[in-house]
């Protein structure tokens, strides 16, 4: 079976944009789990926010009305109330313990662990963002170059 240079150049040609196609659908694939990742991100910080703002709406609430709280609100305020006595109470024992200077490192160090991993996480969380960016946007570029080419090569092509 013989083949002709006509034909062979279209079967060329036809995988060709066989390949661009799939790589079109791989990057345009790349594009959405970044834009996700991206999203992802942004949902965890807002949550953080959300709970922090929760958290101080109750502290608010309770600092003005935790003497007496409305009745809706009546049984978490004594619930806090609880607890703060539980706090207070283990503060008491700790501050009766002879605590030993290393054993106070030790808890400050820890604390200071725990500081450094937070702000790692914050770390974390813009350097993925940044990537995020950076992928969309070369994901982006790579998109525009491969059909400005087929466009050219479409162009050239004999009719």
């Amino acid at each position: 079976m013989a083949f002709s240079v006509e034909e062979l150049k279209k079967m060329a040609i036809d995988l060709g944009q066989t390949g661009l196609n799939l790589a079109q659908g791989g990057l345009d694939r790349g594009l959405q789990l970044a834009s996700a990742a991206k999203f992802k991100a942004s949902n965890i910080k807002e949550e953080g926010n959300l709970r922090a703002a929760f958290a101080e709406l109750g502290r608010m609430y309770f600092a003005d009305h935790g003497a007496e709280p409305e009745e809706a609100y009546a049984a978490v305020c004594n619930q806090i109330a609880d607890i703060q006595a539980v706090i207070a109470a283990n503060n008491a024992k700790i501050a009766e313990m002879k605590v030993t200077p290393d054993v106070e490192e030790k808890v400050e160090a820890a604390a200071e662990a725990v500081a450094e991993a937070e702000a790692a996480a914050d770390e974390l969380e813009t350097k993925i963002e940044e990537a995020a960016e950076t992928v969309e946007k070369s994901v982006c570029e790579s998109c525009e170059e491969p059909a400005a080419e087929a466009e050219a090569d479409d162009e050239s092509a004999p009719v």
